[in-house]
């Protein structure tokens, strides 16, 4: 009976205690910091006591791209500082990249980037980069007569797979597209020849900004064939196309996706 009273005095005691100086037991509320690496490599959460600094973690990778730190928002307006933003509730952080390359920067092969895909990295690469120089000052686009099966895309991203179909389909050596695919150059042996809009570009981006080494005056080959009898070329003194016969010999500069 006595013990009981004895706990029962003390607990009373320290409840009184807490009354009086509001000394009460509460726990500090901790709060997620979650991280989005926008299009990188996954970062584990944190559990931030309120009041607290979140740990900067290790910094994401993202294939064609270099990590330009954690900010408050998607659109990366405001950096979030590690050794002075407390957490006081829960937070996403969201990561910034910035391109590897930008146009005309000299690329991993020694030549000029003329294109740099506005969706980012994907399906196995971002960047176009054009050789330094040209591959031939003049080669048939080849197989006169027959229609290659596949190679008649014309879009930006289809060159590759026009020399690949050209390559297929016309056994011929010394054609425009074979002499690219078979270059190696900066050490790279993934070279074709650019679709039509690909070559476009190269026009557009380089020699019309008077980098590239282009002749100016020169036709060039594309790897979009039009008929059985002709493919795509580009006049490099304006950007005007035109299908020509494959006999004929216009110059050829190779190109690499990466």
């Amino acid at each position: 009976m006595l013990k009981k009273r004895n706990l029962i005095f003390i607990s009373m005691l320290i409840l009184g205690v807490f009354l009086i100086t509001g000394c009460w037991l509460i726990a500090t509320p901790s709060y997620t910091v979650t991280f989005n690496s926008q299009g990188g490599s996954a970062v584990d959460p944190q559990v931030v006591e309120e009041g607290e600094l979140a740990t900067e973690p290790t910094d994401p990778t993202r294939a064609g791209y270099t990590f330009a730190g954690w900010y408050k928002e998607s659109g990366c307006t405001n950096a979030w500082d590690f050794d002075t933003d407390i957490v006081i509730s829960d937070v996403t952080l969201f990561a910034k990249w910035t391109p590897l390359y930008a146009l005309r920067d000299t690329g991993p092969a020694g030549g000029l980037i003329f294109y740099v895909k506005k969706g980012g990295y994907s399906d196995g690469w971002m960047y176009l980069e054009a050789a330094s120089s040209d591959q031939s000052v003049g080669a048939e686009w080849g197989c006169y007569g027959t229609l290659i099966s596949g190679a008649d895309g014309t879009a930006v991203g289809t060159g590759e797979q026009n020399t690949i179909d050209i390559e297929a389909g016309c056994a011929t050596a010394g054609t425009a597209a074979d002499i690219c695919a078979n270059l190696s150059l900066g050490d790279y042996v993934d070279w074709f020849l650019p679709s039509k809009d690909e070559l476009n570009l190269m026009y557009t981006n380089l020699l019309a900004e008077g980098v590239g080494d282009f002749v100016f005056l020169a036709l060039y080959w594309s790897s979009s064939e039009y008929n059985a009898s002709s493919a795509w070329s580009q006049f490099f003194y304006n950007s005007y196309q035109s299908n020509e016969l494959k006999e004929l010999t216009p110059r050829i500069r190779a190109v690499r996706a990466f």
